[in-house]
C-alpha cells in the first residue's frame, strides 16, 4: 500500500504478506483482528483488488485520515489506477464498493455470524464503520440466560432429592453414552451454523457462468480499423470474408495519401485499431475474471477462429461492422443491426436496431440520433448459447462508441443487472438466455444516462 503501515494507538493494519514479518511488533486490536480474519476468507483471497480496497480504507480510518478515503484515492492507491484517473469516466471504485459491501454482508451472515464486531461501508460513502455485532450479542445473551436457569434449578434442589440420586446412579452407565452422542450432534450442528456458506447472489451466479473455472473465456474487442474502412468506402464485410482473410483484396483500391510525406496508406495501416470503449470493457472483464476465478483470454478479432469457440465461453464487444463474429449469433437474437445505404461518399451512417418480432407497444426500428441534444443511441446486451452449445456467449453491441460504453457500464452495475438476471434465472438456478436493448443519452461531455427499452428472455429463433 503506497501509504505505508497505518498506526493508531499501536494498531497496525498490514497487507497479507506482511503478517509474517517477525520484526514488526504490533499490538492487535479487535478491529484489526476482525479485518485480518475477513481478508483470509476465500471471497477475499480470490480477489487482490477487494483485499486492497478493504485494507486501504481501514488503514486510513485507523490512522485518522478519513478525508483520504475518497473515490479518487481508492482508485489510485487500492485499485492501481494512474494519477490521471477520472472517477467520472471510470466507475471501477463504485463497482468494487458494491461487491465489497455484498462480500461483507455474506461474511457476517455466514462464517462471521458470531463475530463480536461488525464492519460495514454505508452506501454513498467509503469510510468503514465498526459497531457491535448484535447477532453475536443476542446469541451470547440467550446462552447466559439458559445457563442461569440451569444453575438456579440445580441450586434449588431439595435435600430429599439426594437420596433419590443414589438410586439412579446405576442408570448413568446407560444414559451417559446416549447423552454424549446427543451433545456431539448439537456441537456438529452448532459448528455447521457457524461455518455455513451464505447463498450466492444472482450477480455472482451470472458471472461464475461467464467465467467458468473449467473453461477459458475469450474476450474479443472490436476491429475498429475494419469498421472505419467500411464507413469510408461503403463496402460491406461479412463473417465469410473475414474468415477467408482476403481483406486486402476487398479494399485493393483504397489509398490515402499522407498529407505531409506523400506516402500511400493502404488497408494494412489501419489493421490494429480498437476503441477506447472496448478497452475499458476489456479491463473491467479482466477484473471480474480475477474476482470470480475465471480464465480470461483477450484475442484480437482478426486472430479469432472457429476453433476458439469449441468448449469455451466468449465475450464479443462491438457491432457487426467492428466485430463480424456477432453474425454467428444473429439467428438466435431478437435483434439485428443494419446500416442504411447512402451514396454521398463517406458512410458514417446511423445504425438501426431491427426488432425482428415487435410486441404490442414496441417499435420495429430503433435508430440512433446524433444531430440533436441530447444525442441518443442504442446498445444491446445479449447472453446466448455458444455456437457448439457447450458454453455461453456474452455480446455487447453499440450503435457507436457511446452505446458500447453504455452497454459496458450497465453490464458492470450489479443493481442494474439484478432484475434482469432474476427474470432470466432458470428453475435449476442457472441464468438462461436474455437480451436487453438500452437507450443511452449523452447529456454532457462524459455523462451517459441509460434506460432499458426492451427485454427478451429465452431463444427467439421464431416469432414469440
Amino acid at each position: 500500500m503506497t501509504s505505508g503501515l497505518a498506526q493508531k494507538r499501536g494498531i497496525v493494519i498490514r497487507e497479507p504478506d506482511e503478517l509474517s514479518n517477525p520484526r514488526q511488533k504490533v499490538v492487535p486490536s479487535p478491529e484489526t483482528e476482525l479485518i485480518n480474519r475477513i481478508i483470509t476468507t476465500a471471497a477475499f483471497t480470490r480477489s487482490a483488488f477487494l483485499t486492497k480496497f478493504l485494507l486501504y480504507i481501514c488503514d486510513r480510518k485507523f490512522s485518522g485520515h478519513d478525508e483520504e478515503i475518497t473515490e479518487y484515492q481508492i482508485g489510485i492507491h487500492a485499485l492501481g489506477r494512474p494519477d490521471s484517473y477520472n472517477p467520472g469516466e471510470d466507475n471501477i471504485v463504485r463497482n468494487y464498493a458494491r461487491i465489497l459491501r455484498k462480500r461483507l454482508e455474506e461474511y457476517f451472515a455466514g462464517e462471521g455470524y458470531f463475530e463480536s464486531l461488525r464492519v460495514s461501508i454505508p452506501v454513498g460513502h467509503y469510510v468503514p464503520i465498526f459497531e457491535p455485532n448484535f447477532h453475536a450479542a443476542s446469541a451470547v445473551s440467550n446462552d447466559n440466560q439458559d445457563l442461569a436457569s440451569s444453575t438456579s434449578a440445580l441450586n434449588s434442589e431439595p435435600e430429599a432429592q439426594v437420596a433419590k440420586t443414589s438410586r439412579r446412579r446405576k442408570w448413568w452407565r446407560v444414559w451417559i453414552p446416549a447423552g454424549g452422542l446427543l451433545i456431539a450432534a448439537i456441537v456438529l450442528l452448532f459448528n455447521h451454523q457457524m461455518h455455513r456458506v451464505a447463498p450466492k447472489n444472482i450477480n455472482q451466479v451470472f458471472w461464475e457462468e461467464v467465467f467458468n473455472h473449467s473453461r477459458a473465456t475469450y474476450l474479443v474487442p472490436g476491429d475498429s480499423g475494419l469498421a472505419m474502412m467500411q464507413e469510408i468506402t461503403g463496402k460491406e464485410v461479412h463473417l465469410s470474408d473475414y474468415i477467408a482473410g482476403d481483406l486486402d483484396e476487398k479494399f485493393h483500391d483504397f489509398n490515402l495519401a499522407a498529407a505531409r510525406k506523400g506516402m500511400a496508406y493502404g488497408f494494412d495501416r489501419v489493421s490494429n485499431f480498437t476503441s477506447k470503449a472496448d478497452l475499458s470493457i476489456a479491463t473491467r472483464m479482466a477484473e471480474f475474471a480475477q474476482l470470480y476465478g475465471g480464465q480470461l483470454k483477450v484475442c484480437y478479432s482478426r486472430y479469432m477462429n472457429m476453433e476458439n469457440f469449441n468448449g469455451s465461453n466468449v465475450i464479443l464487444v462491438g457491432g457487426p461492422r467492428a466485430n463480424p463474429w456477432v453474425e454467428l449469433f444473429e439467428p438466435e437474437s431478437n435483434f439485428r443491426m443494419i446500416f442504411p445505404e447512402r451514396t454521398d461518399g463517406i458512410h458514417f451512417d446511423p445504425r438501426d436496431f431491427i426488432n425482428k418480432y415487435p410486441r404490442a407497444g414496441e417499435q420495429a426500428n430503433y435508430i440512433s440520433q446524433t444531430d440533436g441534444y441530447p444525442s441518443r443511441t442504442y446498445a444491446l446486451i445479449s447472453f446466448l448459447p455458444e455456437p457448439t452449445g457447450s458454453g455461453h456467449a456474452l455480446l455487447l453491441q453499440g450503435q457507436g462508441m457511446a452505446g458500447t460504453q453504455a452497454a459496458g457500464d450497465f453490464l458492470s452495475d450489479p443493481h442494474e443487472m439484478e432484475p434482469i438476471l432474476r427474470k432470466a434465472q432458470s428453475p435449476d438456478g442457472s441464468i438462461g438466455p436474455f437480451e436487453v436493448l438500452i437507450e443511452a443519452r449523452i447529456v454532457g461531455s462524459n455523462e451517459i444516462q441509460s434506460r432499458v427499452v426492451l427485454e427478451r428472455f429465452g431463444i427467439t429463433r421464431n416469432s414469440p
